[in-house]
């Protein structure tokens, strides 16, 4: 096979990896989308059987993993993006790309956290949906991480037993109280934390392990239209993904 293709095959069966290779052979040949029924008589199995797979995988339908395959090829294919990574986060620094990506191998088995406020937030519900996609088990919601993670047990008055994990920070200003006091949160519970925030010099990128800096100011009160932080973020974020699944010891659980 001659590009990339990014599906995670931890938990797939032989047959089940069967169809997706089946789907990938199609898009290399060129030949145009092949229909589920097709799909299903070259590997023995039920269009039902296919559909049940996409939902696994994450997808809603046979159509949406197809076309997730077919935009892979290009997307992550040898020839490098028009956009990379330097262009992306002001402080690029390749080796702390490949720690994040240690991060989230690391971690990858155990409940991790993205936190936002506001717009970020929606950038923070972008990152779990990709996560979730890739096989991660991760959260988001301020709610949620504060109230029912790290507040003590209501009943025993015991602190509840939480597995030091990965939180992902994101604020411009890195100011942002709600996401400041969570990432202390999580550091008194030995998390490891990575953020993408403007100001370097921030309270948030001072409590990270890695703070990635995207559309950097020195600013305390950020506004203005446009704003590309929220957009750079997401881009940044899926580079990163690109690279994480590029190293070798990620590369076990794929599809390519």
């Amino acid at each position: 096979m001659n590009g990339n293709y990014y599906i995670l095959a931890n938990n797939l069966t032989a047959e089940e990896i069967a169809v997706v290779q089946s789907i990938i052979g199609h898009i290399e040949k060129g030949s145009g989308k092949v229909g589920i029924q097709r799909i299903a008589r070259q590997n023995n199995v039920s269009p039902t059987f296919i559909m049940k797979l996409c939902k696994r995988l994450g997808f809603d339908g046979y159509s949406e993993l197809y076309y997730y395959l077919a935009m892979n090829r290009t997307a992550i294919a040898p020839a490098k993006s028009a956009i990379g990574l330097p262009m992306l986060v002001d402080n690029y620094d390749a080796k702390q790309v490949k720690a994040f990506g240690a991060l989230l191998a690391k971690y990858h088995d155990r409940k991790m956290f993205v936190v936002g406020e506001g717009f970020a937030d929606l950038v923070a519900d972008y990152i779990v949906q990709r996560l979730a996609v890739c096989g991660f088990m991760v959260f988001n919601r301020v709610h949620f991480f504060d109230l029912m993670m790290f507040r003590p047990d209501a009943d025993s008055h015991m602190e509840t037993n939480i597995e030091p994990s990965l939180i992902i920070a994101i604020s411009q200003s890195g100011e942002t109280g709600t996401i400041v006091n969570d990432v202390s949160l999580a550091r008194q519970h030995s998390f490891e934390v990575v953020c993408f925030t403007r100001r370097a010099d921030s309270t948030l990128a001072a409590a990270s392990d890695i703070a990635f800096i995207v559309d950097a100011s020195k600013q305390a009160l950020l506004s203005g239209v446009p704003n590309p932080f929220f957009g750079k973020v997401i881009l940044a974020f899926e580079e990163m993904m690109g690279s994480y699944y590029q190293q070798p010891a990620a590369g076990s659980g794929a599809v390519r």
